[in-house]
């Protein structure tokens, strides 16, 4: 099914109030950024995209009002555009795909979810550049898709004036880290599992040659240093779970335990180090890793609540099902999401959020857990940890309203 739709969309700076039931899922929770990119489309018209891949997340944007939990739908977005020359006002829209079915881990340029109307940037009077922090709040009535890989992101046109980055716009990213690299910027260092990366990269464009979206998209790089991840958060009607790793890198310090400006307990939420952490020293780094692993929680309407957290080494053996129907002690009309980890064999935890609705859940690791991790992972077969959280409303009982996120899944 493919959707083709132009929304209006209300732009707003960052702080635009969504409404109650929406969550930011957490992407951008723990992510540092230094550069500005456009992912290689630098003086042409392209949909500047980040790869959100069924590998690391699924169920995790479900249409609260599809009771089959087979469809995607989000609300909201926030990113930082950044334009070299403030005076010279440019434009972009938002845009996201489906997974192209002949050429798996590509968008699909007749696939296109939907696209909004052009939007300008903010007036500025800057001769120099200038950044803004975006919220865009999508209608209540977007499309939704069907659930899979998507790629979501911004259309950039050329430089107003100019070739970028003398002019023009582009967008605030993460990137990885060369290891040991002795290089200043605030860049993340991977664990060895980031080789398990579609197209050895995150982000790619798409060129839109007179408005026509053309195939096969472009992941530039692909190598230690040139892996980005676009600074994109998703807001969205459902709760957000995503996976979370705590190092000791001096370079990327939102990732420390304890960090301000971070998670609740300090840690990086971002694609690269996040989602590929370094639990046994892998990479043979200077300053040794020993990476702690964990996942948080974000469920606004339901703050001091109680959270349950399941880690598995697998997905459900039942496939993806609504949690309603799995039991009639959590079948209220309220509760949302699909069961999609193996609650079989998985062990659970017990945990209550904050008074913002966050929970975040950390394994600290022995070295002993450590090297089991190491036997079983790189140069063997791939390792990965799953998780998934539950959030109760306590409001509620017999039957018992329960919202769950998605699985997150850790390559280690």
């Amino acid at each position: 099914m493919t959707h083709l739709l132009t929304l209006a969309v209300a732009a707003a700076i960052s702080g635009s109030l969504l409404a109650q039931t929406n969550n930011r899922i957490g992407l951008t929770t723990g992510l540092a950024t230094y550069y500005t990119t456009r992912v290689g489309a630098t003086n042409i018209v392209a949909d500047v995209m980040n790869h959100y891949d069924s590998r690391s997340y699924q169920d995790w944007l479900l249409d609260p009002a599809d009771p089959t939990g087979t469809t995607y739908k989000f609300l909201g977005f926030e990113f930082v555009i950044q334009d070299q020359i403030g005076t010279t006002t440019e434009a972009y829209n938002l845009v996201a795909y489906n997974e192209d079915p002949l050429n798996v881990n590509f968008p699909d340029p007749n696939g296109l979810w939907f696209r909004t109307g052009n939007l300008n940037m903010p007036a500025s009077t800057s001769t120099g550049a200038v950044a803004w922090i975006i919220t865009l709040t999508l209608p209540a009535n977007v499309a939704s898709a069907p659930k899979g890989d998507k790629w979501i992101g911004i259309n950039l046109s050329p430089p107003a004036s100019g070739t970028w980055p003398t002019d023009g716009a582009s967008l605030h990213a993460a990137y990885d880290r060369v290891v040991n690299s002795t290089a200043a910027p605030i860049t993340d260092q991977a664990g060895p599992r980031i080789d398990s990366v579609p197209n050895n990269q995150f982000g790619c464009h798409l060129p839109v040659p007179g408005g026509v979206p053309t195939g096969p998209a472009v992941y530039p790089g692909g190598t230690a240093g040139t892996r980005l991840e676009l600074r994109f958060e998703i807001i969205a009607n459902v709760t957000g779970g995503v996976c979370v790793t705590q190092t000791n890198q001096t370079n990327y310090p939102v990732s420390n335990p304890g960090a301000t400006g971070s998670t609740p307990l300090g840690g990086t939420t971002n694609f690269i180090s996040g989602l590929h952490p370094d639990v046994y020293d892998g990479n043979g780094s200077t300053v040794p890793r020993a990476d702690n692993i964990g996942f948080l929680v974000t469920e606004v309407n339901f703050p001091n609540a109680p959270v349950f957290v399941i880690l598995a080494f697998g997905p459900s053996p039942v496939g993806n099902v609504p949690l309603a129907l799995l039991s009639p002690v959590v079948a209220h009309p309220n509760t949302r999401g699909n069961v999609c980890i193996d609650f079989v064999n998985g062990v659970t935890f017990f945990g209550l959020s904050n008074a913002q609705g966050l929970y975040q859940h950390m394994l600290t690791l022995t070295p002993a857990a450590r090297l089991i991790v190491q036997g079983l992972s790189a140069p063997q077969t791939p390792f990965d940890f799953w998780y998934q959280a539950f959030v109760l409303n306590v409001a509620t009982s017999n039957p018992f309203e329960v919202h769950a996120t998605g699985c997150g899944v850790q390559h280690l």
